[in-house]
């Protein structure tokens, strides 16, 4: 799933939720301004983090969160790491290829 561009998700998101792709863009749109105004809570923070220059458009929003949630969700095997596209064993190929 990772690397899908805004427009693949946000259809899977609009699909899942039985509404029009153009409804839920503006319906991201608005969630992540109210999330980015919301200086209380730690999610504004990592929107800055992700966006140090600011202004980013909902697509680049919605790929870098994807992306944040794919990371945060894949699990950690002992003597094996993800290199994006399957895991690898660490052993068996001690330099990335």
């Amino acid at each position: 799933m990772a690397g899908s561009t805004a427009a693949q998700i946000i259809e899977r998101l609009a699909n899942a939720n039985g509404v029009a792709p153009a409804e839920m863009r503006k319906q991201i749109g608005q969630a992540l301004v109210n999330i980015a105004a919301d200086t209380t809570r730690p999610h504004s923070d990592m929107l800055n983090r992700l966006f140090p220059g600011g202004g980013p458009t909902v697509d680049e929003l919605v790929v870098a969160l994807e992306y944040e949630l794919y990371e945060a969700m894949m699990p950690t095997l002992p003597g094996w790491e993800w290199d994006g596209a399957g895991y690898r064993n660490i052993k068996l190929f001690r330099r990335k290829q």
